[in-house]
């Protein structure tokens, strides 16, 4: 590989890794604070607080990563023009080629990166992800060991734990019980235990009280109790085993589901959108190469309009990613919607391939030039008539 496509190959890939690494920082701290609960409501370790994120990482990184070597190119080729690199390479007679090849080539690194996450990191990672959720909505004995405050464990349950005492066991006790709609159960003890029995754990009641309100027949019974063992099996997650979608399963198994598989019964539709979608994404990173090079491949004078280029070439691939996203929704719900999902990111590439082998260039229209010259106008002409213009140009008697 010659000298100066070296050069642009570094400068690309240096680019595209920092950038792709200060999107993900930027995703990896909203991804912290959204699963912060898992500490401070479901009192897990920070350990698995941290290992939630980091397994979620992958399926963020395969969404930037595209758009992370959009801004790289652009970076690269508007670099290369202002510093009047890229005229001089073209007068030294090397051609497009030494241009286009380091970027491309760095375009397929990155689709095949791409194609990796979305067909094996992604899947693997997220699968783990949902075994650790499954298992933290299930784990109510790290809820209930924080004393004080009342505390969430499933949908319509909520307990209360005054004090944690030395030995173990807990004094002021309170659940309540609105998972039945048609009962309303409430419990409360003066103290109790956590017990382990043939694999099932039980929150032991001592000297408390039941109060049962029967919605239906409109009556309320109170019960005294001396002791009362409260399953904990039937508190959170009734079936511990995990419910795995479409997107945390692997290609392979996307492919020739098992026949008693839930979601793929139920949601074929969803399946095949999955699998194709993991084949097409891919294709974005070569769809962005060739356009950006189409609008700022060429060389370009500091007068012409390279602001239109890169804004041209910001907005045609946003809308042409955003287009991907709305073909992956509609095919979910319909299988007829599955070839978009090829054709957009394919006529993406070819528009960029047809503009950059016929070297055709993408001007600004005139509509839009003479629209820009009108609005630059303003300030001018604010300066002109500015109160601080018009007493500099006033002469004393």
């Amino acid at each position: 590989m010659p000298l100066i496509e070296r050069y642009i190959l570094r400068r690309t890939l240096r680019a595209f890794l920092l950038t792709l690494g200060a999107l993900v920082a930027t995703l990896w701290v909203t991804q912290l604070l959204r699963e912060l609960d898992v500490v401070t409501a479901k009192g897990q370790a920070i350990w698995v607080f941290l290992l939630m994120t980091v397994l979620a990482l992958p399926a963020l990184i395969q969404v930037v990563a595209p758009v992370a070597f959009l801004v790289a190119i652009i970076l690269t080729l508007n670099g290369l023009t202002a510093d009047n690199e890229l005229p001089v390479i073209s007068g030294a007679g090397a051609g497009p080629k030494a241009v286009n090849r380091p970027i491309l080539i760095v375009g397929v690194v990155v689709m095949i990166g791409v194609a990796f996450s979305h067909h094996v990191a992604a899947p693997a990672s997220l699968a783990a992800l949902r075994g650790i959720v499954t298992r933290v909505r299930a784990d109510v004995i790290a809820t209930l060991v924080k004393d004080g405050g009342f505390r969430s464990v499933d949908d319509g349950l909520t307990m209360h734990i005054r004090q944690k005492a030395p030995d173990g066991s807990f004094r002021g006790i309170f659940v309540n019980d609105e998972r039945n709609p048609d009962e309303s159960l409430q419990y409360s003890a003066a103290q109790g235990m956590l017990l382990e029995r043939d694999g099932g754990s039980f929150l032991v009641l001592q000297d408390g009280d039941l109060v049962r309100d029967d919605r239906r027949k409109g009556e309320t019974n109170v019960v005294g109790f001396e002791t009362y063992a409260l399953d904990l099996s039937q508190i959170g997650a009734p079936n511990a085993s995990a419910f795995f979608k479409a997107k945390e399963r692997s290609t392979f198994y996307l492919m020739a589901p098992e026949p008693g598989d839930p979601f793929s019964r139920e949601y074929p539709e969803r399946v095949a959108a999955e699998l194709n979608d993991r084949t097409s994404a891919p294709l974005y990173a070569l769809a962005f190469a060739f356009i950006a090079l189409a609008f700022l491949g060429r060389p370009r004078t500091s007068r012409q309009d390279r602001g239109f280029a890169i804004a041209a070439t910001v907005l045609f691939c946003l809308a042409l990613r955003a287009a991907g996203f709305a073909a992956v929704a509609v095919a979910r719900g319909s299988g007829g919607a599955v070839p978009l999902l090829y054709l957009i990111p394919l006529g993406g590439i070819a528009f960029g391939l047809y503009a950059t082998m016929r070297h055709v260039r993408l001007q600004t229209p005139h509509i839009a030039e003479r629209a820009w010259d009108r609005l630059m106008r303003i300030p001018r002409l604010a300066r002109r008539w500015s109160p601080r213009t018009a007493l500099a140009g006033s002469r004393p008697l």
